[in-house]
């Protein structure tokens, strides 16, 4: 009962929080910077499925002067990372819940540095690999929004879909770097932050996949 009381207060809870996300996100194409008021010369990062917030929040208190969106498409759940960012008084961090095939209407050209992808579902039944975010579909459309040499960077616990993303990001011509098939026990995990997932396989022994996409797309 309290799950469904907490579902049926959304829109109620959202407006109490209706300056940390943005209704229209495409109203803001191309001015992100200006509107969430930070310099021209900030980077900017997007997380794509943010969950309940644990990577977004941890990341971007420890780097204030980026610029940070969040995006994730449901609103139970994202309404989570939102009254976490509150809370915790993040001030660089903000949050658009839509689905992530509609970038193209949200970022202009060049506009974001870096992209983060956390446990994106893998999408294993057969005649799915389209749906993946790490199909080649998705991948020019994040290059597009990039600045040259900006960069994705990748983690799932799903070997399948690591395997199949290494392979689409060579497709797509990236370069990648810090290939690692155990997280964990790597030299990466150094500075790592971990997502409610990644906690979660972890303590359940499963080894977490990670690397760094570059885009190979020229100034």
């Amino acid at each position: 009962m309290t799950r469904l009381r907490a579902k049926r207060h959304i829109p109620e809870r959202m407006e109490v929080c209706k300056d940390l996300w943005f209704a229209s996100p495409s109203a803001n194409k191309g001015h992100w910077r200006e509107v969430c008021g930070f310099p021209e010369t900030s980077e900017l990062y997007l997380e794509i499925g943010c969950g309940k917030g644990k990577f977004c929040t941890e990341t971007a208190s420890a780097n204030p002067d980026a610029l940070y969106i969040a995006l994730e498409r449901e609103s139970s759940v994202i309404l989570a990372a939102i009254e976490k960012t509150r809370e915790l008084g993040i001030g660089n961090l903000f949050f658009v819940n839509a689905d992530a095939k509609n970038l193209l209407d949200y970022f202009a050209d060049d506009e974001v540095d870096r992209i983060y992808l956390n446990f994106s579902d893998p999408w294993t039944r057969k005649k799915k690999p389209k749906r993946r975010l790490t199909y080649r579909d998705f991948l020019k459309v994040y290059e597009k929004i990039m600045v040259p040499g900006g960069q994705i960077r990748f983690k799932t616990d799903n070997t399948l879909l690591f395997e199949f993303s290494l392979s689409e990001f060579k497709e797509c011509g990236f370069t990648l770097s810090e290939v690692t098939r155990d997280l964990h026990n790597s030299e990466y995990d150094k500075d790592n932050v971990r997502t409610e997932f990644e906690q979660k396989f972890a303590e359940q022994g499963i080894a977490i996949k990670r690397c760094v996409a570059t885009s190979g797309k020229q100034k």
